[in-house]
């Protein structure tokens, strides 16, 4: 019996070792039959399945958010009908904007200027101005172009063109600008002052460092002559 029990154990192990073993996969067991077919001494390797390659293609995106703005600008007519101001953002700032208050707001802007249906497609000379300081709300540049700026931030560019009824009407400007002209501005917003010293600064940087410097010493001169005359100094 004990006889018996050995050699049932020497089997189990010599053959049944693999009972509690995982199932052989198919993968596994046509590899096999690929070794055992094949020629002494040459190895076969295993068949590894492949996922299947997918070429990426390039997205192709598409700006579908063109604006209320920009078709009111592309549309625009340098005709009599046409009697509203059209805009188009070329950069968007990132400063204070321009209309955050009803108060009056000191702006410093770079515009420049050309007309719109006219065989003169050139900006105009006057009109290229690279540094202007004005309050809002009071009438200081044309209506069509203070309405254009509404919404600017600083740092911003923006173009604007004005029709003839918010701009200068049906007369001559400077013997530059015809009655009934369009015009288009090209406007970058540099600041918007928030305190007294940055207004002071504004105007100091539009009238001009050497400017002020020698109006101070006229001023300072007229205010101590009459001094120095009584002392015989001069």
């Amino acid at each position: 019996m004990v006889q018996t029990t050995s050699a049932l154990s020497i089997f189990l192990i010599a053959t049944g070792a693999t009972a509690f073993a995982p199932l052989p996969s198919s993968h596994s067991i046509n590899s096999r039959k690929a070794t055992s077919s094949s020629p002494a001494g040459t190895a076969i390797r295993p068949i590894q399945p492949t996922a299947p390659q997918l070429s990426a293609s390039p997205l192709e995106v598409v700006d579908e958010t063109t604006s209320a703005s920009d078709d009111a600008f592309a549309n625009y007519q340098a005709t009599e009908e046409q009697t509203t101001i059209a805009i188009k953002d070329l950069v968007i700032g990132s400063g204070y904007t321009v209309g955050e208050t009803s108060e009056s707001q000191l702006l410093q802007v770079k515009y420049s200027a050309r007309l719109l249906g006219s065989k003169f497609t050139a900006k105009i000379r006057e009109f290229d101005i690279p540094n202007m300081v004005f309050p809002t709300n009071q009438s200081r540049i044309l209506p069509g172009l203070e309405e254009g700026l509404q919404g600017m931030k600083v740092g911003g560019k923006r173009l604007v063109k004005v029709p003839p009824n918010k701009g200068y009407g049906d007369s001559w400007y400077r013997g530059v600008v015809a009655p009934n002209s369009h015009l288009e501005f090209d406007v970058e917003l540099k600041n918007i002052a928030q305190t007294p010293g940055e207004e002071f600064m504004m105007k100091l940087e539009q009238f001009g460092v050497e400017r002020a410097v020698g109006a101070a010493a006229c001023l300072a001169y007229l205010a101590v002559s009459p001094m120095l005359e009584k002392s015989g100094i001069l």
